[in-house]
């Protein structure tokens, strides 16, 4: 049996829709959504833009590129450390946005044992490269040399996340009393992007909050983080802004083995609201990023940048962003 009508999306609008509409022939049409440079009466344009917007037409752009034989691919470039499960819920928001518009969306994961960006740019030649990171000199004039348009602002950094949730951790151990702060960060290949995004950000929030200027250390194994804390302790810190909940609470291990209490002596907070973190001893103080909001409110700043949608402010993050207090604060 076939499909019911109620049951069948339905039918969108096509050009030729707009055309019998606004009583004018197809290709005038394609001269006014198109802003082709042939001359059209200012009257006839003023209703080719009505019809279309009451028939909430969507020009087909999988045939545009096709005619014009560029791609329908969107490269997304993502640093190896943001590739993780809950990250997937802002590439899903993103791809659906993308696929009504005829657009398709492709991810480079940018890794050590992987092929580079611009190979990979270079092999698929996409209309647009999204870069997870501020790319090298030498990655941007190939990708310039070769016409393949790149996004200014990293997709991560078109909206402040790291900024706000920075903020966010800082001022809540202000209001604990803490203002001589420690940075925990991990050591690891691959990792320096995104941990040098997190740090910049922890000392920016501490500059505009008036705190004295937090120190920095980086673990790389057990005994690194004993000595870490160690340090810790002798500076005067009573807290610490971990890169992540793993670092974090490789920080509480650490306190343990060095005889440090914490939170009585030393209050830790992470970062993302990883399931571990819940059931530590002591659960950990977080903020935890609902990345598929994330996704919704990138999207339209996405579209903006592809030429496909109005140039959109950017987005409110309050609601993105969720202080989740435990007893290691």
């Amino acid at each position: 049996m076939g499909e019911s009508a109620e049951g069948r999306a339905p039918k969108a609008a096509t050009s030729a829709d707009v055309a019998k509409l606004a009583g004018v022939s197809r290709a005038t049409v394609s001269f006014v959504l198109n802003n082709a440079p042939q001359s059209i009466a200012p009257k006839t344009r003023e209703n080719v833009l009505r019809s279309a917007k009451l028939l909430n037409y969507r020009p087909n752009l999988s045939a545009k590129a096709l005619a014009e034989g560029t791609s329908r691919v969107i490269l997304f470039d993502l640093s190896a450390p943001s590739w993780h499960g809950q990250a997937v819920h802002v590439l899903a928001e993103l791809t659906t946005a993308l696929a009504e518009h005829g657009l398709v969306a492709a991810v480079h994961l940018d890794a050590p044992v992987r092929e580079s960006l611009v190979v990979t740019a270079l092999r698929i030649r996409p209309r647009l490269v999204l870069p997870s990171r501020a790319l090298s000199p030498q990655e941007r004039a190939e990708l310039d040399d070769a016409g393949i348009v790149v996004v200014e602002a990293p997709v991560t950094e078109i909206a402040d996340v790291e900024g706000l949730a920075a903020q966010i951790r800082l001022e809540h151990l202000r209001r604990r009393g803490h203002s001589r702060i420690a940075i925990a960060e991990r050591e690891g290949a691959g990792l320096a992007s995104v941990v040098g995004t997190r740090r910049r950000a922890v000392l920016a929030a501490a500059a505009e909050l008036g705190l004295p200027d937090p120190i920095v250390v980086a673990f790389h194994d057990g005994a690194s983080a004993v000595s870490q804390v160690q340090r810790i302790m002798a500076a005067g810190c009573s807290a610490v802004c971990a890169f992540n909940d793993d670092t974090a609470l490789a920080t509480i291990r650490a306190a343990a083995d060095a005889g440090v209490r914490c939170p009585q002596d030393l209050a830790v907070i992470g970062a993302d609201d990883i399931f571990p973190g819940s059931v530590a001893f002591p659960p950990l103080t977080t903020v935890k990023v609902d990345f598929e909001r994330l996704g919704k409110l990138l999207a339209p700043t996405v579209l903006a940048a592809l030429g496909v949608a109005n140039v959109t402010p950017p987005p409110e993050l309050d609601d993105v962003l969720t202080l989740v207090v435990r007893e290691s604060t």
